[in-house]
C-alpha cells in the first residue's frame, strides 16, 4: 500500500468517524399519537419583484407511516411547491410542516444537510438529475452510501437493485439501459442511505404507459419490502389507481382525496396503473372525498360547479342529515 492509499483511508476513517458524531446530534420529536407527515396551514409565497405569488395556500394534509400518496394537480397548483418543502429544498413561509418528528419551520443548515442526505429519498422526472452517467448502476447506488461515511456496503447496493428487478444489470452505465431500468436505478439510489421516505416528481413522465405501470409495481414493492412512506408528485390523475391515496390540489389547497378500498393485490395489479384508470373503474377500488380544512371550508370540483353552473356563490340547505348544495335563487 503506498503512502497516498494510507493517507485516503486515514481521512475516509476521519470524515466516516466525524459523520457518525453528526449523526447523532439529530434529535427529531417523534410523538406516537402525530401522523408521520403533517402539513397544518402551510403558505408559501414567491416574491417576484413586486409581485407576491401564493403557491400555497393554507394547505392542510397528513400522511400515515408506510403510506404511498400520489398527489396530483395540474401546473401551476402548488404540488411541486410541496414536494419541495416536505423534501426541505424550499422552507415554508407560513404555518407548519413536520415529516417523522422534523419540524421544517426550525431546522438549522447542518440539519437541513442531514435530512435531505438521511431522511428523504428523492427521485426526478429527467433521468439526468438521478444519475451520474460514467458510473455503473452498483456504482451509482453506492455513491450516496459513500458520501454519507458508509464505506463498505455494497451488499445493501446489490439488494437494493435486486429489489428493483436490476440483479443482471449492475455493471451497465444508464446509456446501455432503457429509460425504465433507468428510473429503477433511480428508485435504488434513493433508497441507498435507508430514508423513512421517498419523493418522486413525475417519475413516469418520460415512459410509455406500459414502463410506467412497472415502475409503480416497483414503487409497491419497495413500499412494501422496506417500509418506506412514497409521495409521487403529478399532473395525470389516471395514476390514483396505483396508489393508496391519491390527493388532488388546487390553487394551493386540497380538494379532494381518493382512499383504496380494497387492497392492491398482485392479482388486481395488472388491471391498475396508466392504462385502466379510467372514472369508473376508479370508483370500484377508490372512495372519493371532497376534503374539509381546520376552517370547515371544502373545494367543490369544477366539474360539479360547470354542471350545475355555479360561479361566485351558492346556496346551502340543511335537509334529513344532507348539505345541500343549490346555485342562487335569480328571481
Amino acid at each position: 500500500m503506498n503512502n497516498s492509499q494510507k493517507t485516503g483511508g486515514f481521512l475516509g476513517d476521519i470524515i466516516s468517524k466525524y459523520y457518525q458524531q453528526f449523526l447523532k446530534t439529530q434529535k427529531p420529536d417523534v410523538s406516537e399519537k402525530e401522523a408521520f407527515i403533517r402539513c397544518d396551514n402551510l403558505i408559501k409565497i414567491y416574491r417576484i419583484n413586486d409581485l407576491e405569488v401564493f403557491a400555497l395556500q393554507g394547505l392542510e394534509l397528513t400522511i400515515n407511516c408506510g403510506e404511498m400518496v400520489g398527489i396530483i394537480g395540474s401546473s401551476g397548483s402548488g404540488k411541486s411547491t410541496l414536494l419541495n418543502i416536505l423534501g426541505g429544498l424550499d422552507s415554508p413561509t407560513g404555518g407548519q410542516a413536520r415529516v417523522a418528528g422534523w419540524d421544517l419551520n426550525k431546522m438549522s443548515y447542518r440539519d437541513r444537510i442531514f435530512y435531505k442526505r438521511q431522511v428523504v429519498g428523492f427521485v426526478w422526472q429527467k433521468i439526468g438529475r438521478n444519475l451520474i452517467p460514467y458510473l455503473s448502476a452498483l456504482e451509482n447506488v453506492r455513491l450516496p452510501m459513500i458520501l454519507s461515511g458508509e464505506r463498505g456496503n455494497r451488499e445493501w447496493a446489490e439488494e437494493l437493485l435486486e429489489a428493483v428487478g436490476l440483479k443482471d444489470r449492475m455493471g451497465h452505465r444508464p446509456l446501455e439501459m432503457s429509460g425504465g431500468q433507468q428510473q429503477r436505478v433511480a428508485i435504488a439510489v434513493a433508497l441507498a442511505n435507508k430514508p423513512q421516505v421517498l419523493l418522486a416528481d413525475e417519475p413516469t413522465g418520460s415512459l410509455d404507459s406500459d414502463t410506467g405501470t412497472e415502475i409503480f409495481k416497483v414503487f409497491k414493492k419497495v413500499a412494501a419490502d422496506f417500509g418506506v412512506t412514497i409521495i409521487i408528485v403529478t399532473h395525470d390523475r389516471s395514476l390514483s389507481g396505483a396508489v393508496d391515496r391519491a390527493v388532488e390540489i388546487r390553487d394551493g389547497k386540497i380538494s379532494t382525496e381518493s382512499v383504496r378500498n380494497k387492497p392492491l393485490s398482485d392479482e388486481s395489479e395488472v388491471k391498475i396503473g396508466l392504462k385502466n384508470t379510467d372514472e369508473k373503474s376508479q370508483q370500484q377500488t377508490h372512495e372519493k372525498y371532497t376534503v374539509l380544512d381546520s376552517s370547515g371550508r371544502l373545494q367543490i370540483p369544477e366539474e360539479y360547479l360547470e354542471k350545475m353552473d355555479i360561479k361566485d356563490r351558492a346556496a346551502l340547505k340543511f335537509e334529513e342529515g344532507k348539505i345541500i348544495v343549490e346555485p342562487p335563487n335569480k328571481d
